[in-house]
């Protein structure tokens, strides 16, 4: 399905009577609603990429768990990619994952080439652009990934998102100290989107 809707409001309505929708490109500046607005107004069943003039609320777009920020004019190669960024996102949020209990490693591709991590062996993950950077204790691995597909790769096991930056194994949690944690002598940042469901997670005395 493929509509074209002219402001904010046609757009949530749209939405909520649509929930199957799988991207939406969305820009700030609309009637009656702005894309900021919207987001904050319906569930976040989609992959949202923000094409818009405005270059200031690129934190607040992510934040709300935008996929990508588009300033105009987009070149495009560079709306290409952030669409394929969205298919493939898509394709991995829709693979049946199995439990942690029975899944215990994942591939990742880096330098062309395929490498088997245990999920023991993961400290934790961290975003740069448009790829990720996978940390063991001694090697990064550079993928072609978002957080988004990663963290939905991942659900159901010792990981967690704790900054929109980063995702962390639970279990090489060192120790945390006010709004951040340190995992292998790196301090990570806890921000306030996730640090609830941090906590939930962990098991303190």
């Amino acid at each position: 399905m493929k509509a074209s809707l002219r402001s904010g409001k046609e757009g949530f309505s749209f939405l909520i009577n649509n929930p199957d929708v799988d991207i939406l490109l969305l820009d700030i500046n609309m009637p009656e609603m702005s894309g900021i607005e919207l987001m904050k107004s319906i569930p976040n069943t989609h992959e949202t990429i923000l094409i818009t003039t405005e270059s200031g609320y690129a934190v607040e777009a992510f934040d709300l768990r935008a996929l990508d920020y588009l300033v105009k004019p987009v070149q495009f190669e560079r709306f290409a990619k952030s669409i394929h960024r969205a298919i493939d996102t898509i394709y991995f949020s829709k693979r049946v994952t199995e439990p942690f209990e029975d899944q215990k490693e994942i591939y990742v591709k880096s330098n062309s080439k395929f490498y088997k991590l245990s999920y023991q062996d993961i400290y934790f993950v961290e975003a740069l652009a448009d790829y990720v950077l996978v940390y063991t204790e001694s090697t990064r691995y550079i993928v072609y990934s978002t957080m988004k597909a990663i963290e939905e790769k991942l659900k159901g096991t010792t990981f967690v998102r704790v900054h929109r930056s980063y995702i962390i194994n639970l279990r090489k949690i060192q120790f945390i100290e006010g709004n951040t944690l340190i995992i292998n002598g790196k301090h990570i940042p806890i921000s306030k989107t996730y640090q609830e469901n941090l906590f939930q997670k962990l098991n303190f005395l």
